[in-house]
């Protein structure tokens, strides 16, 4: 009996354990109480248009992003009394946080990637109109993403099991979680929301007119063998960033661009899932253009012969089967008149 009553309390503590190691993390980054508010569903205010602007913060959605051990006040540093203002200051993604790196005595941030961004085509231009710099797409417009941010506990753990053979445990899990959530997620479906999320603004004519750049990126890519791969779910294809890089993406004409001439053949075979035995003269073929009679004449006249041609045999075709059944049914009805 005593036996039974201890197994049944060891049950009983292991339980409580798992419960509180379950929600250790979350209560962590939670550790100022924002949930009380921003947990609720319907917490938000109208908007412009009969929208709604919701403040919710999911705790799950939280909870399994790569923020997940950070206070809310480590990045809303403005934020110094409850209730706090209700506009609050834009959060500085280039300063030094939060937490300390893995494996290092140094504090983390996003300072090299901001400064990165500042210099790249979607950075601030002086050349450009106020209204132009506004609308330039800024960190939390990609990476205010699902495929971008969050890790399910299933991955994170299968991941770092190989690596703690070797390495102590202890401040893995951030390093595994953090590169994970880059490039652990290597699939057809995170490469589709990478093109369709640079697409939401490259592929608006109307808008990209404003910057003088090509209007047919997206129309080329989609007819490009990259493309049509993607949209037959095959993985290893690249898409826009594996390219034009995630932050340093400059125009093609400067030096330092990842798709300049002189770099096209070293950004072909960047990857072992690419093209690691790309020639010069391979590189050199045309990825993104449509072809028109100015750029590309000779492809634009040879495409469209193709197209003539292959509608005109198709046609002859189904006219030949056409009279063919035509005389069919003629014989047939003439034979009855008889």
């Amino acid at each position: 009996m005593p036996a039974m009553i201890y197994k049944h309390s060891f049950v009983l503590i292991l339980g409580i354990f798992l419960s509180i190691s379950q929600t250790g993390m979350g209560q962590q980054a939670d550790a100022e109480n924002c949930y009380l508010c921003h947990g609720l569903a319907t917490l938000g205010i109208s908007a412009e248009g009969n929208s709604f602007r919701s403040f919710e913060v999911s705790s799950k959605a939280y909870q399994h992003s790569t923020h997940r051990n950070v206070i809310c006040r480590d990045c809303h540093t403005d934020i110094t009394q409850f209730p706090h203002p209700e506009e609050p200051e834009k959060v500085d993604c280039s300063k030094s946080c939060h937490i300390t790196k893995p494996f290092a005595l140094t504090g983390y941030s996003h300072f090299d990637q901001s400064e990165t961004h500042a210099i790249s085509a979607h950075g601030y231009n002086p050349e450009h109109t106020a209204a132009m710099n506004a609308s330039k797409p800024e960190c939390k417009y990609c990476h205010n993403n699902t495929f971008r941010n969050v890790i399910e506990e299933d991955v994170l753990s299968e991941n770092s099991t190989h690596c703690t053979r070797c390495h102590e445990d202890e401040g893995l899990a951030g390093v595994i979680l953090h590169v994970s959530s880059h490039s652990g997620h290597r699939t057809a479906a995170a490469s589709v929301k990478v093109v369709a999320l640079c697409s939401s603004c490259h592929g608006n004519q109307s808008y990209m007119r404003d910057f003088d750049i090509n209007l047919t990126q997206v129309a080329g890519y989609e007819n490009h063998f990259h493309g049509k791969a993607l949209k037959r779910g095959l993985d290893e294809v690249a898409n826009c960033m594996d390219c034009h890089r995630n932050h340093l993406n400059l125009p093609a004409d400067d030096p330092n661009s990842s798709t300049h001439p002189n770099n096209i053949q070293m950004t072909c075979s960047a990857n072992t899932y690419c093209h690691s035995d790309a020639t010069p003269k391979f590189a050199a073929a045309a990825i993104h253009s449509k072809p028109t009679m100015k750029n590309n004449p000779v492809l634009f006249y040879t495409e469209w012969g193709f197209i003539i041609l292959t509608a005109g045999v198709m046609a002859l075709l189904f006219a030949h089967i056409l009279l063919d059944f035509g005389r069919w049914v003629g014989d047939i009805m003439l034979g009855r008149k008889k």
